[in-house]
């Protein structure tokens, strides 16, 4: 009979790389258990290029950080880069600081694709200066920090493998906008969530940039030139102010847009800032005014908002899917389609009388068709 093999042990180690990169939620512990299998498991754990730091996973204060002295040593040693490295923690005193910061320059020197970091601290951690030179970085999240201060007064980035920025609860200001735009040319996806600091978000000739995210920001003016925008979603903190001046009109590829803001863009110019917009997404607020949308080029329109419906005004004559959503009577949805028969179905969260439904029916019949086959979903009381 033949001698049984350890065929696991004999691929080649970016294969078991891979494989143990679908661990469960818990890798630390899995990997720890592991890596005391034998010498040649010790090896793969310890060259694993997954770093996963986060203290939500460990037990003890004491033992996340001895684990993350402890793996980034044996990682280091072997002089590879890490293929992505997730650093979530809280930080209590100057031990743990000093920890941080000596394991995260080390993994810096040595190069990271993927980077996401949220750290909790009083002040808040400042990214250590070396973060800009990682040439090799790919995908990089930062929540709740501050940025190096080489970027703050210098502006020298080389980001020149970087697609994806995420950056959430960071201070930021319009110079620092144009040294990364500048700085990245690979850029595809740039978010920002709840950052301040900044009253301008200008993106000048950038060919590579695909989306674009601004959520949770007091910003006033966006202006953008980005041939291969295909995305823009804004989600503006401008309760009681005036909605953001937008110029996006010369990204010719830009057809989908997301924008939630109050108050509402409540004149036909608001879709000429997106002159070739297809998918629309509009949360807005009623201010007492008409909603009026214009464009010859939208296809589908999801509507989310407290507006009547006869305070709504649609020229939009290609629209193929309408979606209304309303917090008293829940959504309608409106479809016509080349290759289907008109339809529309209505799905109220309660109950809805006779006269909001006179209301929608007047509504289809002035904006939408005139012979439209009605499929309502809802209980109807008289009024």
């Amino acid at each position: 009979m033949e001698e049984e093999m350890d065929r696991i042990s004999q691929l080649p180690d970016f294969i078991v790389h891979h494989i143990l990169s679908f661990l469960p939620d818990s890798p630390p512990a899995e990997l720890v258990r592991m890596s005391v299998l034998s010498k040649t498991w010790f090896h793969l754990t310890a060259s694993f290029p997954i770093l996963n730091y986060d203290i939500c996973k460990f037990k003890s204060r004491e033992s996340f950080f001895k684990y993350v002295e402890c793996t980034t040593s044996r990682f280091c040693h072997q002089n590879l880069t890490a293929h992505r490295l997730t650093l979530y923690v809280t930080i209590r005193n100057p031990a743990e600081l000093d920890i941080v910061n000596r394991c995260l320059g080390l993994l810096l020197v040595i190069g990271v694709k993927e980077l996401s970091m949220s750290m909790s601290a009083m002040p808040k951690y400042r990214l250590p200066n070396t973060l800009l030179s990682v040439s090799v970085l790919k995908s990089l999240s930062i929540y709740n920090c501050e940025l190096p201060s080489s970027l703050m007064h210098d502006g020298v980035v080389k980001f020149k493998s970087l697609i994806s920025l995420q950056l959430q609860n960071v201070r930021i200001d319009e110079e620092v906008i144009k040294y990364i735009t500048t700085g990245c040319p690979l850029l595809q996806w740039f978010e920002m969530r709840c950052c301040y600091g900044f009253k301008r978000f200008c993106v000048y000739q950038h060919q590579n940039l695909q989306r674009v995210g601004l959520v949770g920001t007091s910003v006033e003016i966006i202006d953008i030139e980005a041939p291969n925008l295909y995305n823009f979603y804004l989600a503006a903190k401008n309760a009681g102010r005036r909605p953001p001046k937008l110029n996006l009109a010369s990204c010719k590829k830009l057809t989908s847009v997301t924008y939630e803001g109050y108050p509402s863009p409540n004149s036909n110019g608001f879709l000429s800032n997106f002159p070739f917009v297809e998918n629309l997404n509009l949360f807005t607020s009623c201010e007492g005014n008409n909603l009026k949308l214009s464009s010859h080029s939208l296809r589908t329109l999801e509507l989310f908002t407290d507006f009547d419906l006869e305070k709504i005004e649609l020229s939009t004559p290609n629209l193929d899917l309408f979606i209304y959503c309303n917090d008293d009577y829940g959504w309608v949805g409106v479809r016509q389609l080349p290759h289907l028969k008109a339809c529309m179905g209505c799905y109220p969260d309660g109950s809805i009388d006779t006269a909001w439904f006179q209301k929608l029916r007047l509504f289809l019949d002035k904006k939408m068709v005139s012979k439209l086959p009605i499929c309502i979903f809802a209980r109807i009381r008289s009024s």
